[in-house]
């Protein structure tokens, strides 16, 4: 066994045995007909969440304990995250739960993107503005903002070679008034 020989919060901050977790797991994708892909909007607390299906209809999820203590480090439910919730069919009320079946980190969402699948087109929130990808860099999902960035740039690259609205020395800035009494930069 390892001995701990700094201490204090330079110290281990996991057991060695717990560290093994699978590097590229298999993506899990909806088999039968109770699952349905939903992207989270509201944190409860308790591992309680709402989630939106492609439908739009808002769907109340309960995290089983598969994905809380230990197991929470790899699957982190997060707003704006994509989840795969099931269907609880032994209820029958107004508003029925759903159980948490899967979480998606954001490499997986583009892998599910990239299928092809319609679904996953539907699958949006407030929070996937931007898409982060290994291979290309960013890419904006909304070409509307990517636009009005570029015109925000191309404007202050403007405004940086003229300097008739920005103060080119401190002669030409207002007075300081202290008092009443106006006070020269140069006396001071």
């Amino acid at each position: 066994m390892v001995i701990n020989q700094k201490g204090g919060n330079k110290s281990k901050k996991m057991g060695r045995k717990f560290l093994s977790a699978p590097v590229d797991k298999k993506l899990r994708l909806a088999k039968e007909d109770g699952e349905i892909y939903a992207v989270v909007t509201k944190l409860l607390g308790q591992g309680m969440f709402y989630a939106n299906d492609p439908d739009g209809k808002e769907r109340l999820c309960v995290m089983r304990n598969k994905f809380k203590g230990r197991s929470k480090r790899d699957n982190v439910v997060a707003l704006g995250g994509w989840v795969l919730i099931g269907e609880r069919d032994f209820e029958s009320c107004a508003k029925p739960k759903h159980d948490l079946l899967e979480v998606y980190n954001d490499i997986e969402k583009n892998k599910l993107k990239k299928s092809g699948n319609p679904i996953f087109a539907k699958l949006k929130s407030d929070y996937d503005n931007v898409i982060i990808d290994e291979e290309d860099g960013i890419d904006f999902d909304d070409t509307d903002k990517y636009n009005e960035l570029e015109d925000l740039i191309a404007g202050e690259e403007d405004n940086s070679d003229n300097s008739d609205n920005i103060y080119s020395s401190y002669k030409d800035a207002p007075a300081i008034t202290i008092d009443g009494e106006d006070v020269d930069i140069d006396d001071i």
